[in-house]
């Protein structure tokens, strides 16, 4: 039976050096692992900045050394000596630019340099959407004791119960997993099942736009045709209609709920003309006690045109503020950037502050929404 290969790689591999003070009489760790792990299939790759630090035994007994720039003298007079370098090719470690190793190696003992390609590496992972998948991942299996992770059943042809539960809540209010599961009183683990009963039958689909950690989910083509039918048996569902989504209208309800709760006195307007006449339809319009009108637009697509509406309502006659929520910090960027090409083009001076917030913040609790609407 053939053995595995495993390789173990250490970094500043001196500080398992044998502590001679000790007058050890047996092998240092390294010096074990390297006597018996190559029968056993071990490989070691060991990394230093001081190649001195290395014990002499297992340095004479490496099969390949990769040499970066160095400037200690007493390791360049090691890599000399074990490399066979003349004096001049030993300077040359010295001078060794980014990106340029020598290499050795039992196969081609004399040294040659070589230069490594630049990585390109992806763009900074997104904690927030992994731990999402994450948790779902963990959601939709069950622990058996003898078989590890396995599967929790899902039920395709299934149209009752919980199932039924969650695709009604669904239809009928835009809310978040945890919203949903408290208010049908059910754990996560059985809307993430429900779910997939619902997206197997076609009967729902996730929306594109996310915000923060959280998803949303619209009711598809397929599935308001089952509701039709089921109004012949008595069963009525009110299917929720949203402007553009339900990721855009949670986010607006939000945003209305927890400005509302600063003063009691607010009001606003989901249908408001202020905009008619330039032929806009704001998303809200808050109108505060003083008469202060505030536009709130939501805004998950088409940036460039957005900006465009943006910089309108800025110089509609009884607008002091407009603000722009988007999904996210890049997005908002994106907007600000816009903004500001066509805020040169207008080069209006009386347009009404502009103040862009990305949801993954102004859906926090802890957001000072008090702080937006302070006047100077």
């Amino acid at each position: 039976m053939q053995n595995k290969l495993h390789t173990l790689g250490i970094d500043e591999h001196h500080l398992f050096r044998t502590d001679k003070a000790r007058n050890d009489i047996g092998s240092s760790t390294l010096e074990g692992l390297f006597a018996t792990g190559a029968k056993r299939g071990v490989r070691m790759v060991l990394s230093n900045q001081l190649i001195s630090k290395l014990d002499e035994q297992i340095f004479g007994n490496i099969g390949c050394r990769i040499i970066t720039r160095l400037a200690n003298p007493r390791d360049i007079w090691l890599i000399q000596q074990s490399m066979g370098l003349s004096p001049e090719q030993a300077k040359s470690i010295t001078r060794l630019e980014k990106r340029e190793i020598l290499v050795s190696y039992g196969g081609s003992p004399t040294p040659f340099k070589v230069r490594v390609d630049e990585l390109l590496f992806p763009p900074k992972l997104d904690e927030t959407a992994m731990e999402k998948k994450a948790q779902d991942f963990l959601d939709e299996v069950t622990w058996n004791e003898d078989t590890g992770l396995e599967s929790k059943p899902v039920e395709p042809n299934t149209m009752t119960g919980d199932v039924l539960r969650v695709f009604i809540r669904i239809a009928e209010k835009v809310e978040t997993i945890d919203e949903r599961s408290r208010s049908l009183k059910i754990d996560r683990a059985t809307d993430v099942r429900s779910r997939k009963v619902l997206e197997a039958k076609a009967f729902i689909y996730e929306d594109k736009i996310s915000l923060a950690r959280l998803k949303f989910y619209e009711i598809s083509v397929k599935g308001r045709q089952w509701i039709e039918q089921q109004k012949q048996k008595g069963l009525h569902i009110k299917i929720k209609h949203y402007k553009s989504g339900p990721a855009h209208e949670y986010l607006l309800e939000q945003a209305q709920k927890s400005i509302g709760a600063l003063n009691s006195q607010f009001k606003f307007q989901r249908n408001s003309e202020i905009a008619r006449e330039h032929d806009i339809q704001p998303d809200l319009v808050l109108i505060q006690p003083l008469g202060y009108r505030t536009i709130i637009e939501v805004i998950c697509y088409n940036i460039d045109r957005e900006a465009r509406i943006l910089t309108r309502e800025r110089g509609i006659a009884g607008v002091d503020m407009v603000i722009a929520i988007v999904p996210d910090q890049h997005m908002k960027k994106a907007l600000q950037r816009a903004v500001d090409r066509c805020q040169t083009r207008e080069n209006n001076a009386d347009l009404a502050s502009l103040v862009i917030l990305d949801a993954g913040k102004c859906l926090s609790p802890e957001f000072d929404w008090v702080s937006v609407f302070e006047r100077p």
